[in-house]
């Protein structure tokens, strides 16, 4: 089965002075192959300063900052089959959390830490959400559905988490469940032809950002969690998709395709898709992949 990976970054936290704490939300991890090969690597928000903190011959795909910041889970081919690891912030003592012979990918940790949702390929077309504690153990299959579930994001209260799902039978939607998989919510209701739509709850949980395909392309848009308000935030053409928020929810950053590209360059904009810059110009690998805003350390 053709996986719609993105491959992503991952970070590292070296320092943990006052000074660097503040300056700590302008970095974002970002993929990049400019090595000839997937390289993960860290940079400001300008796109200045960009160093390696993981490059190697693995495929390291999907991180995720713990809200600590003191940890980041991440997706890995580093056995031959894509598991969720574990390291420090530095690259240090990463450690293999899952070890089925299935595909993992796409970890988000709980806002208090002590949990991972991922999806999960369990069959050829059928992916599911689970979640599992945070060393590994005990996971647990919340969807269970013959469709297409991936990309879990907790809200910041810990009280939903918001997937895609091609469940409806008519493209990709986003819904909301309860963190033990209940009551399953629709709340974007228009059919959306992408795979995977990305969702991110925004920082103070009263938006969900998602990518919604729109003829050939897709842009990004936004809406409350029940769905309501619902607007559009990118008009640059293309593929937008994979988007990520400051954790102070002023800056969005996401993966930008060019019609024809199999390379997508990293771009920032306010929170309301004004000044879209791009950062790194064409260094991603096919199918993107969601930023990762290093969150202050704690």
């Amino acid at each position: 089965m053709r996986l719609f990976l993105a491959i992503n970054a991952l970070g590292s936290a070296l320092c943990l002075s006052a000074a660097c704490d503040k300056r700590a939300e302008l970095e974002i991890l970002c993929p990049s192959n400019r090595t000839g090969h997937v390289g993960l690597f860290l940079m400001m928000m300008d796109g200045s300063n960009p160093r390696s903190v993981a490059d190697n011959a693995w495929m390291d795909c999907y991180p995720a900052w713990s809200h600590d910041g003191k940890k980041v889970a991440f997706a890995s081919n580093r056995d031959g089959v894509i598991h969720i690891y574990v390291m420090d912030a530095d690259g240090a003592n990463a450690k293999q959390l899952t070890n089925e012979s299935l595909n993992d990918f796409y970890p988000a940790w709980s806002p208090d830490d002590q949990k991972i949702a991922f999806s999960r390929v369990v069959e050829q077309q059928n992916q599911d959400i689970f979640v599992m504690d945070a060393d590994g153990s005990n996971p647990i299959n919340l969807t269970n559905d013959p469709s297409m579930d991936a990309c879990p994001d907790w809200s910041p209260d810990g009280k939903k988490i918001a997937f895609s799902s091609n469940r409806s039978g008519q493209g990709s939607r986003i819904y909301t469940m309860d963190p033990d998989g209940s009551n399953v919510q629709e709340i974007t209701q228009v059919n959306s032809m992408l795979p995977f739509m990305c969702p991110a709850w925004s920082p103070d949980g009263k938006n969900v950002l998602f990518a919604e395909g729109t003829g050939n392309g897709a842009e990004l848009h936004l809406c409350n969690p029940d769905g309501k308000n619902r607007r559009q935030l990118t008009t640059l053409g293309g593929r937008n998709t994979q988007c990520a928020w400051s954790s102070d929810g002023k800056k969005i950053a996401f993966q930008h395709f060019e019609r024809g590209t199999s390379a997508g360059s990293l771009y920032i904009m306010d929170a309301d898709g004004k000044n879209p810059m791009e950062i790194l110009k064409e260094e991603g690998p096919p199918g993107g992949g969601r930023p990762a805003w290093r969150p202050n350390a704690k």
